[in-house]
Protein backbone atom coordinates (compact mmCIF):
# COMPACT_ATOMS: atom_id res chain seq x y z
CA UNK A 1 0.00 0.00 0.00
CA UNK A 2 2.10 3.06 0.81
CA UNK A 3 3.26 5.94 2.97
CA UNK A 4 4.27 3.70 5.86
CA UNK A 5 5.67 0.23 6.27
CA UNK A 6 3.08 -2.51 6.46
CA UNK A 7 2.55 -4.95 9.25
CA UNK A 8 1.43 -8.39 8.13
CA UNK A 9 -0.92 -10.30 10.36
CA UNK A 10 -0.28 -13.69 8.79
CA UNK A 11 -2.64 -15.58 11.05
CA UNK A 12 -5.53 -13.38 9.86
CA UNK A 13 -4.38 -12.87 6.27
CA UNK A 14 -4.51 -9.10 6.78
CA UNK A 15 -1.97 -6.44 5.88
CA UNK A 16 -2.46 -3.00 7.36
CA UNK A 17 -1.08 0.34 6.25
CA UNK A 18 -1.82 4.00 6.79
CA UNK A 19 -2.54 6.11 3.75
CA UNK A 20 -3.30 9.84 4.09
CA UNK A 21 -3.73 9.20 7.82
CA UNK A 22 -6.38 6.50 7.30
CA UNK A 23 -5.84 2.90 8.42
CA UNK A 24 -6.31 0.67 5.36
CA UNK A 25 -6.73 -3.11 5.58
CA UNK A 26 -5.82 -5.50 2.78
CA UNK A 27 -7.38 -8.98 3.04
CA UNK A 28 -5.03 -11.45 1.39
CA UNK A 29 -6.10 -13.97 -1.23
CA UNK A 30 -4.53 -17.43 -1.50
CA UNK A 31 -1.61 -15.97 -3.51
CA UNK A 32 -0.86 -13.46 -0.73
CA UNK A 33 -2.15 -10.41 -2.60
CA UNK A 34 -4.79 -8.02 -1.24
CA UNK A 35 -7.94 -8.99 -3.17
CA UNK A 36 -10.16 -7.10 -0.72
CA UNK A 37 -9.30 -3.69 0.70
CA UNK A 38 -11.31 -1.73 3.26
CA UNK A 39 -11.10 1.34 5.47
CA UNK A 40 -13.24 3.45 7.80
CA UNK A 41 -12.53 7.00 8.93
CA UNK A 42 -14.20 10.34 9.66
CA UNK A 43 -12.20 12.05 6.90
CA UNK A 44 -14.51 11.86 3.87
CA UNK A 45 -11.95 13.45 1.56
CA UNK A 46 -9.26 10.86 2.41
CA UNK A 47 -11.70 7.93 2.07
CA UNK A 48 -12.84 9.23 -1.33
CA UNK A 49 -9.25 9.68 -2.49
CA UNK A 50 -8.39 6.11 -1.47
CA UNK A 51 -11.56 4.79 -3.14
CA UNK A 52 -10.79 6.70 -6.36
CA UNK A 53 -7.22 5.33 -6.47
CA UNK A 54 -8.44 1.77 -5.93
CA UNK A 55 -11.09 2.14 -8.61
CA UNK A 56 -8.51 3.37 -11.13
CA UNK A 57 -6.34 0.31 -10.32
CA UNK A 58 -9.15 -2.18 -11.15
CA UNK A 59 -11.06 -2.62 -7.89
CA UNK A 60 -14.84 -2.44 -7.59
CA UNK A 61 -15.47 0.03 -4.76
CA UNK A 62 -18.42 0.55 -2.42
CA UNK A 63 -18.53 3.81 -0.46
CA UNK A 64 -20.86 4.43 2.44
CA UNK A 65 -21.67 7.23 4.88
CA UNK A 66 -22.32 5.76 8.34
CA UNK A 67 -23.59 7.98 11.20
CA UNK A 68 -22.78 6.44 14.61
CA UNK A 69 -23.36 7.90 18.07
CA UNK A 70 -23.30 11.52 16.92
CA UNK A 71 -20.28 11.05 14.63
CA UNK A 72 -20.18 10.38 10.89
CA UNK A 73 -17.81 7.76 9.50
CA UNK A 74 -17.06 7.03 5.87
CA UNK A 75 -16.50 3.44 4.82
CA UNK A 76 -15.00 1.95 1.71
CA UNK A 77 -14.90 -1.68 0.71
CA UNK A 78 -13.11 -2.66 -2.46
CA UNK A 79 -12.74 -6.01 -4.21
CA UNK A 80 -10.45 -6.87 -7.07
CA UNK A 81 -12.43 -7.15 -10.33
CA UNK A 82 -9.64 -6.38 -12.79
CA UNK A 83 -7.99 -8.91 -15.04
CA UNK A 84 -5.26 -11.11 -13.64
CA UNK A 85 -3.98 -10.88 -10.09
CA UNK A 86 -4.61 -7.85 -7.86
CA UNK A 87 -1.62 -5.52 -7.45
CA UNK A 88 0.68 -6.36 -4.56
CA UNK A 89 0.46 -2.75 -3.33
CA UNK A 90 -2.96 -1.41 -4.44
CA UNK A 91 -2.36 2.22 -3.43
CA UNK A 92 1.10 2.69 -4.98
Amino acid sequence: MSESGGVAAADQGVKTNKYKGVQVYGRMDKEGRPGIVDAIDQDERAINEIADRLQRRGFGVMRKRDPRSGKVYYILKAQWVGQGEPPEHPLD
